[in-house]
């Protein structure tokens, strides 16, 4: 019985203690359980302050800026039930207060803020003392005691952009931490307690002040060994009285204490040693206690197996992302969030290692500075930018740190982590904004409701003049110029009330008082409720667009080198005067004035003489008409004049007379003098045309038969003009298609020598043979040629087919004559004339000696390098070269002499009364006799008549060209004449 008795005791001993043991653990683990969430949540609610801190900070502290702080905080309190209310101190005031629009200072010196510890940990927040009551005392007020509700004071401390100190304080409602306490299963005599790090009770279950003497001297030994955990009791005896188990928070210091007391057990105990006459029925009873205890110990098991099993859960479905490895890195486990958040699942990543997520986005540094803080046993906090399995990225915080088992060896490595890519785009995109504010090109200005301005940039501070302490509270009234009247500003407000936004052009004033013009775009803001809170403005200085604006009207309707208008404002001029006639019934004239010898002026002194003649003939015209007359530059050496309201065509003529009188006058431009004359076409409204195209055009056609009748004249339009305009216009469409239908072919015209007996050589003339007109005169088509351009194209028929005949000639086997071709000045002057002759000769294997090239005086003129480069290139093949029309242009000696001119041709005018005119023959002879003088040879044009060639032969021994001898005749026809000839030489 001895034997069972010590057995039962034995056994009940060994009961009693394993469950005061049990107790001691069980209280152990709710130390850490209680430190995780009260960790957690101080996490967040350090994270929420410090969000408000960041907008404090970038923002200025001006009314708008702190009430949308506020808002943000009334947000914060709707997530977060443990909080009761936030406040923002700067000193002593009160900046707001989320209980009241119109907060009050509060009684800050009572809060202990002074005193709390910091830890480097966390991110500066500050928890102060216990106070009774809801909300925090107002200044000069005290914590109602009688009040059942406690609150725990907790800040951040911050500066603002001015460099201000603010506080802001959030209210923690510790009844949050004492329902969770509440449903742990704990004894009813066993105590926890939330202190700070010297002792003093922040949240406690039970009184605190019994067994403070057991928390303060453990407290105080686990802050001197650096341990997160440490339990101690105090025994009688062998027997336990209490366990005091101390947790201190990772990041906070703050500290869990749970007291476990196990003094109603030991009493127990001892009353129950005491029987002794009642030992069997205690050994009995203690046998069926144990039993009892047993079967009590496995209720407990169970229930611990599903409180493990209830953590599990919590920890499998917790919104915050777990992941826990091996030593070396291999994961082991993660919880459902892992999954949601990364897009793998379990089974893809149990055994992989974590750089899976890697996106290489963070530095190696950073996991350099991770490992470093787990290998020395502490845990690391950062940040992650991650990869998602689909590729995209991601941010997350994390907090990661090592497990150590009791014997001292790292057995795992548990990560909590918290996705944050939206907070870093929120940051982003708050970031983006600021700089944008900052950095914009245009003025920003914000106004509150009331028009009273709350911020600026420092585009407005550049553009204004005025710095932002100047405007601030001000309202834009400020920058008014006083050039709009108050029914612009009325239309205004009335288009921001209607559209909640203006824009438009604006005159206001700089501070240093110049006005200026600004492009506005207003809008108007609005609360979320549809409050209107303000505006925006945004503008831009346009004073530089403006004055290019007027630089470009003035360029796109005046001509740069006269400043006449030009062919734009002078057709919106022109019509205008249309309708004045129209409703005075008056009449307006057009003179469309084209000057004459203009080139030989440009080519001649230059293009800057040129322009300076420009010049003064647009001065010139105008000092020739009325203020109501306009004159204008059409381009070139165009002109044309508007002279309105006509009541008589004398008055025409008056101007007319003075314009041509005038452009005649000697012009000194710089050292030089010129002359020049004009050609003044005449057109009259509403007679010549009933629009302004027509009546230009007919203008233009007056100015051409003006050019016509000798240059320096006016000439009126009428309708033979008009007919002679519309068969020019046909020509030239019909120039354009004989050059594609091969129209064009060259007769031959024979130049004999003076006694007639053979032909020296020929020249080629270009003929038209029109489908429908007939054969058409080059006097009449090659004008219009050189005018358009066709020249060209002509010009280099002519020179291949010309050096085509040249090769036949040669092969007939007959003394081959020269060939000559006219060649248009506006070919020399494109440049191409002696390659298009290289081109040809080498192609046909030509000798230059069978060629001839005819010029016009006009060319030599020019005194260009390039045309004389030309002369000399032909001359050197052993082409000749022949004025044409010798005498009728500008004839002079000097480029007789300085050109490689090899023969003259005497223009038929000269010839045609050289019979009956004595001085002509006086001319005649002396032209050949000065030919003969520089070795030149002589072509007599248009000899019709015996008389003619008589006389000739009595001034030497020139060649003779003429109807006299032979007409222009076709190749074969010329080929024959040539059999002719060599068979009577024959003979």
């Amino acid at each position: 019985m001895l034997a069972t008795i010590l057995l039962f005791a034995t056994v009940l001993w060994f009961s009693f203690i394993q469950s005061m043991d049990e107790r001691d653990e069980r209280s152990a683990l709710y130390a850490r359980m209680i430190e995780g969430t009260i960790s957690r949540t101080l996490e967040g609610l350090e994270i929420s302050l410090v969000s408000l801190s960041d907008d404090l900070i970038e923002a200025e502290l001006e009314s708008v800026n702190v009430d949308k702080v506020r808002e943000k905080a009334l947000k914060i309190l709707k997530f977060a039930p443990q909080l009761r209310q936030i406040v923002v101190v700067k000193g002593r005031e009160t900046l707001f207060d989320t209980r009241s629009v119109s907060p009050e200072n509060i009684n800050i010196n009572i809060l202990g803020f002074n005193q709390s510890e910091q830890s480097a940990t966390s991110l500066g927040l500050i928890i102060g003392n216990a106070l009774k009551g809801r909300f925090l005392p107002l200044q000069y007020t005290f914590p109602d005691e009688a009040s059942i509700r406690e609150l725990i004071p907790v800040a951040i401390e911050t500066r603002s952009s001015q460099g201000e100190r603010l506080l802001i304080i959030a209210t923690f409602n510790p009844s949050y931490i004492t329902r969770y306490i509440d449903d742990l299963d704990l004894e009813k005599r066993d105590r926890v307690y939330l202190t700070d790090l010297s002792g003093n009770s922040l949240i406690q279950k039970g009184l605190y002040g019994p067994n403070r003497q057991y928390v303060i001297p453990q407290l105080r030994k686990i802050l001197s060994t650096g341990a997160d955990q440490f339990s101690a009791s105090n025994f009688f005896g062998p027997i336990p009285l209490n366990t005091t188990t101390i947790r201190l928070l990772y990041k906070y210091p703050l500290a869990v204490a749970i007291v476990v007391n196990h003094q109603g057990s030991f009493l127990l105990w001892l009353q129950q040693k005491r029987s002794l006459l009642l030992i069997l029925l205690v050994s009995v009873v203690a046998l069926i206690a144990g039993a009892l205890f047993t079967v009590r110990n496995g209720r407990k098991a169970l229930q611990m197996k599903a409180e493990v099993n209830l953590l599990s859960e919590v920890v499998e479905h917790s919104p915050t992302v777990i992941v826990i490895t091996d030593p070396n890195g291999v994961i082991e486990y993660v919880n459902t969030c892992f999954e949601s958040v990364t897009g793998y699942r379990k089974d893809e990543v149990i055994g992989q290692n974590p750089r899976v997520l890697k996106s290489g986005e963070t530095s190696d540094a950073e996991y350099a500075k991770m490992w470093q803080a787990l290998t020395n046993g502490q845990t690391w906090y950062g940040e992650f930018h991650n990869k998602h399995k689909d590729g995209s990225l991601y941010w997350e915080r994390s907090s990661i740190g090592p497990l150590i088992n009791e014997e001292g060896e790292l057995t795992h490595y548990i990560a909590l982590k918290q996705p944050i890519t939206e907070e870093k785009n929120a940051q982003e995109k708050l970031r983006l904004a600021s700089a944008v504010f900052s950095v914009a090109a245009e003025a920003i200005m914000v106004t509150d409701s009331q028009n009273r301005i709350q911020m600026v940039n420092e585009s407005f501070e550049q553009i204004t003049g005025y710095t932002e302490a100047e405007v601030l509270g001000k309202t834009p009234v400020i920058l008014k110029s006083g050039d709009h009247n108050p029914g612009f500003y009325q239309e205004m407000y009335r288009k921001l009330k209607e559209q909640h936004a203006w824009e438009g052009e604006l005159w206001n004033k700089r501070k240093n008082g110049e006005v200026y013009p600004q492009w506005l775009t207003i809008s108007s803001r609005y609360s979320p409720t549809g409050v209107l809170e303000g505006y925006v403005a945004l503008f831009s200085d346009i004073t530089q667009r403006k004055h290019d604006e007027a630089i470009i009207i003035h360029q796109a309707n005046y001509d740069t080198l006269t400043g006449l208008p030009n062919r734009h404002l002078f057709e919106d001029r022109l019509k205008q005067a249309m309708a004045v006639s129209d409703r005075s019934r008056t009449q307006t004239a057009l003179l469309f004035i084209d000057l004459d010898r203009f080139k030989y002026v440009n080519d001649t002194f230059g293009h800057f003489a040129g322009d300076l003649l420009l010049k003064q003939v647009a001065q010139r015209i105008g000092s020739c008409l009325r203020k109501s007359d306009t004159v204008s530059r059409l381009g070139g050496d165009e002109f044309a004049v508007v002279i309105t309201e006509l009541h008589n065509l004398s008055a025409i003529e008056h101007i007319a007379q003075k314009i041509l009188l005038s452009l005649a006058k000697p012009y000194l431009l710089e050292n030089n003098e010129a002359y020049i004359s004009c050609s003044i076409g005449i057109a009259i409204y509403p007679d010549n045309g009933s629009d302004s195209e027509r009546l230009l055009l007919n203008a233009d056609n007056a100015m051409y038969k003006a050019k016509e009748k000798g240059r320096n004249t006016r000439e009126y339009f009428n309708q033979q003009l008009n007919e002679d305009s519309q068969r020019r216009s046909l020509l030239e469409q019909d120039l354009y298609k004989a050059i594609e239908r091969d129209e064009f072919y060259l007769v031959y015209q024979p130049i004999w020598s003076i006694d007639g007996s053979c032909i020296e050589s020929v020249e080629a003339l270009i003929r038209w043979q029109h489908p429908e007109r007939g054969t058409i005169s080059p006097t009449e088509f090659i004008p219009i040629a050189e005018e358009s351009a066709l020249i060209h194209t002509i010009g280099k028929w002519v020179i291949r087919e010309a050096c085509r005949f040249a090769r036949q000639l040669a092969d007939s086997g007959m003394s081959a004559p020269k060939v000559s071709m006219n060649i248009s000045s506006a070919q020399f002057l494109r440049g191409n004339v002696d390659a298009l002759l290289t081109e040809e000769v080498e192609t046909l294997k030509l000798t230059g000696s069978a060629l001839i090239v005819e010029i016009t005086e006009s060319i030599l003129l020019l005194e260009e390098e390039k045309i004389f480069k030309q002369l000399e290139a032909i001359v050197s093949m052993g082409i000749d070269i022949a004025v044409d029309d010798f005498g009728t242009g500008y004839s002079s000696l000097s480029y007789l002499k300085k050109y490689p001119i090899q023969r003259l041709k005497i223009d038929k005018s000269f010839i045609d009364d050289l019979v009956s005119n004595e001085d002509t023959r006086s001319l005649v002879s002396g032209m050949l006799s000065l030919a003969d003088s520089l070795s030149l040879k002589t072509v007599v044009e248009g000899v019709e008549t015996q008389g003619q060639l008589d006389l000739l032969r009595q001034f030497g021994s020139p060649m003779i060209q003429g109807y006299l001898l032979a007409r222009p005749m076709t190749g074969d026809m010329l080929l024959t004449l040539l059999e002719k000839q060599a068979g009577s030489t024959l003979k």
